[in-house]
């Protein structure tokens, strides 16, 4: 797993808009094995991407349709084996029509956790090669982001993770430390904190905030 961190406004979210094609980089270069993105069909890069940005988008069909969005025709094997990855299954097994349960309201009337899991359940659906997730976990509860964790973990893909919350990435391979647009620090957990810059700081911070919260 590779982590990107930083303050609001570091350029993580950018970042990832760059490794999806969405943004042209000025300079530099972004490569899928060695090969340019630019060169590329876009279409066949973003098919082997899952991607759970902060706001995932729903629509108003069932919630099968909303999890196989990229491909209806999949079984529905395959959509009980993500729902149950992104621990969402159950919660939709809970509702009236389970999978055909309809959101006619784009999902509104879902808390702000089932709606993650959901958007996740929809990237996983797909068995992609790279996960982008950005602030994809923000919203569960500590026991319910551990056992999404310890799923993902499990899979046999590159993670490429953005988030706030520095403790969900203390176990990444590498972690990637973005400050005004640009990357200051790259390192593991315990290694970066050594350093005490900006990541140390980042984590001291939310220690902080933490104690404030409980005190």
């Amino acid at each position: 797993m590779v982590a990107l961190v930083g303050r609001s406004g570091a350029g993580k979210s950018t970042l990832a808009h760059l490794l999806l094609g969405l943004y042209l980089p000025t300079s530099g270069h972004v490569r899928y094995d060695g090969a340019e993105l630019g060169e590329l069909d876009l279409r066949a890069v973003r098919s082997q991407l899952g991607v759970v940005l902060q706001d995932a988008s729903f629509f108003n069909a069932s919630l099968r349709e909303n999890i196989t969005l990229s491909d209806p025709d999949l079984d529905m094997d395959r959509v009980v084996e993500a729902a149950k990855l992104a621990h969402i299954h159950d919660d939709i097994m809970a509702m009236p029509m389970q999978y055909d349960t309809p959101l006619t309201d784009r999902g509104l009337s879902m808390s702000g956790g089932q709606r993650q899991r959901l958007a996740l359940a929809r990237a996983l659906v797909r068995r992609p090669a790279i996960l982008l997730l950005d602030e994809a976990t923000s919203a569960l509860d500590a026991t319910t982001e551990a056992h999404v964790q310890q799923a993902l973990a499990s899979l046999k893909c590159t993670r490429v993770v953005i988030a706030h919350r520095l403790s969900t990435v203390r176990n990444a391979d590498t972690i990637l430390v973005m400050e005004a647009g640009q990357v200051v620090e790259v390192g593991r957990h315990q290694e970066l904190l050594e350093r005490q810059g900006t990541y140390a700081s980042l984590v001291n911070a939310q220690r902080e905030e933490r104690t404030q919260a409980t005190g």
